[in-house]
């Protein structure tokens, strides 16, 4: 007979050491990673990325173009000056009346472009016709009189000749043929400067080049010497504000390559022309006074003349203030491409070295 014990609803002893009994985990199949087809862990196959010839072989090449490049720009570092301290400049001619009058037309405007000789202003010609128109009166007055003049002159010499007149008859006749001979030659400046007076009231341009700053209308009263507008000329330059410390190996008619601001895809080739005797600082209106107080030693900049070469079709507008860089070749460089050559030849030989030594590493692990 089968005897049972109260639980007090509990399972039995048996069942419970049953239960009791812990169920053993495999730890390595949950530590365990992902594996692939070749056998290789994730982690594994991350480790051996550097391990494979072609990442070796394809690291090495960039290393060797990191290292051409590199070289380049050493050599290019080594054998050109550049700065940006650098502006286009041009002697622009400044347009002024050389008479006083009302302007009647004006035939230009601003950024137009003139030939030399075109007309650019006039001002009302009425008042000086009637001053070359008096001046020509006064001339054809002063002709009639030299004649009676150069008459009674040579009459005196005959009757002084024949002692019916005194000498001072004949010195009167003389003086008065010589101051009429004057009054016509003072008369016939007059005509000249009517004429020129006249001419002048029609302004024409001094020169080729574009209208800038146009100061002046129709019905403008105009004085002598008032600036109405400045003509800029197509043929510019650069000045260049070299640090003194880069004009070592610069000298003139070295060849330079401009790049401009405003255009950066226009590329324009020059030369050096002059450099300046003297730095900036020291022409400009208050110069530095190093004898006094405490000095710091600053770089001085030196401006440096660049004119373009010629047969460049510009189709820019270039005037000046506008901003450009200029790149000065200041060697040609021999012997710096032979240094930097050999230093890029071991960088390479060894970049390459390295690389076939560490594939043979690999091979010989796998």
């Amino acid at each position: 007979m089968k005897t049972e014990f109260s639980t007090n609803g509990e399972a039995p002893v048996e069942a419970r050491q049953h239960r009791r009994v812990p169920a053993v985990e495999n730890h390595d199949e949950k530590s365990s990673e992902p594996r692939h087809q070749n056998g290789y862990s994730e982690k594994e196959k991350k480790r051996s990325l550097f391990r494979r010839p072609s990442v070796i072989v394809v690291a090495a090449a960039l290393a060797v173009v990191g290292i051409g490049y590199g070289g380049f720009a050493m050599f290019h570092s080594f054998t050109h000056e550049s700065t940006d301290d650098a502006f286009i400049d041009v002697h622009y001619v400044s347009v002024a009346p050389k008479i006083a009058g009302r302007v009647t037309a004006v035939h230009v405007d601003d950024n137009q472009l003139v030939k030399k000789g075109d007309i650019l202003v006039e001002i009302d010609p009425r008042d000086f016709l009637v001053a070359l128109a008096q001046a020509k009166a006064n001339l054809a007055k002063d002709k009639a009189t030299l004649v009676q003049a150069n008459t009674n002159e040579k009459r005196a010499h005959d009757l002084f000749a024949k002692k019916v007149i005194s000498t001072q008859e004949r010195d009167t006749n003389v003086a008065t043929s010589d101051s009429s001979k004057a009054a016509v030659e003072a008369d016939e400046a007059a005509v000249e400067q009517a004429e020129l007076n006249l001419s002048y009231t029609k302004i024409t341009a001094p020169s080729d080049g574009y209208v800038t700053k146009q100061a002046v209308t129709g019905g403008d009263y105009v004085q002598v010497g008032q600036a109405l507008m400045s003509i800029v000329p197509p043929r510019v330059w650069v000045i260049a504000n070299f640090k003194e410390t880069q004009l070592r190996n610069m000298r003139p008619g070295q060849p330079v390559d401009i790049s401009v601001d405003a255009y950066p895809s226009l590329k324009l080739r020059g030369r050096v022309d002059s450099i300046q005797a003297g730095s900036g600082a020291a022409f400009s209106l208050l110069p530095p006074e190093n004898a006094t107080g405490n000095y710091v030693k600053v770089v001085q900049r030196v401006p440096v003349k660049i004119v373009l070469d010629e047969r460049q079709e510009l189709q820019r507008v270039l005037g000046p203030g506008m901003s450009v860089v200029p790149t000065v070749a200041v060697d040609h460089g021999t012997e710096a491409a032979f240094v930097i050559a050999i230093a890029a030849s071991v960088l390479a030989t060894g970049v390459i070295l390295g690389a076939a030594l560490w594939i043979g590493r690999v091979r010989r692990e796998t």
